[in-house]
């Protein structure tokens, strides 16, 4: 057979083959996704080990009068915000796009929503567990919390480095409609705005990063 038409024959096995390569090579690599970043400070211990900013543990009442902690929230990855129940500016369209992403992930025990009031004066359990069902939230999975509105503040500044927390003059509050990704490890591996929804598809997407990362990171053990 002629040199030309068995190049002819070749080029559609390669065509063919190349997308089955393709796959088992970032199948089978350490890294064929793209790692998300981890945000906030970082301290090298005198070892060169690095500590990473991490989210501090809180102890807050949800929708059902249920007392949550950073314990409830072991092994999870978890989206975090902050609203306040009569807000008609940006909190309605946030946490619309909330509701988008608890329905992404409905029935996933990896994954949780937590919503803290900024108005804990206001916002109630009762308010919250009338809110929460109009959210159609599902109270297993997604968390809308309240407490003293200094421990919630000190979380919002010191925890999520929300920078629109930072100088709050008495009886005032503030807004925020970034949404924030939290790995198992309570390090802040994304901010998202919630009122884009490009973004909050960025988010789902992302999440789902994660979660394949700590897949990944299980299977190696």
């Amino acid at each position: 057979m002629p040199i030309s038409n068995r190049i002819k024959l070749l080029i559609p096995a390669i065509i063919l083959a190349y997308p089955v390569a393709f796959w088992f090579a970032i199948s089978c690599g350490d890294n064929h996704f793209k790692r998300l970043p981890i945000i906030g400070p970082v301290e090298v211990t005198t070892s060169g080990d690095s500590l990473f900013h991490t989210v501090g543990d809180f102890h807050l009442t949800n929708q059902e009068g249920k007392e949550i902690s950073q314990k409830d929230l072991e092994g999870k990855i978890y989206v975090a915000n902050f609203f306040f129940a009569s807000c008609k500016s940006v909190c309605p369209q946030m946490n619309e796009n909330v509701r988008r992403i608890q329905e992404k992930f409905k029935g996933s025990d990896e994954v949780r929503i937590v919503s803290y009031t900024v108005d804990p004066e206001t916002d109630s359990v009762s308010v919250l567990a009338d809110y929460a069902k109009k959210m159609g939230a599902n109270n297993q999975q997604w968390w809308f919390l309240t407490g003293p509105k200094d421990s919630i503040y000190s979380l919002a500044r010191n925890g999520y480095l929300l920078p629109a927390a930072q100088r709050i003059s008495e009886g005032d509050f503030f807004h925020s409609q970034d949404l924030l990704l939290i790995d198992k490890d309570k390090r802040i591996r994304g901010i998202y705005d919630g009122t884009e929804t490009y973004e909050v598809d960025t988010l789902v997407d992302e999440i789902k990063v994660l979660m394949h990362e700590y897949f990944e990171l299980e299977h190696k053990k």
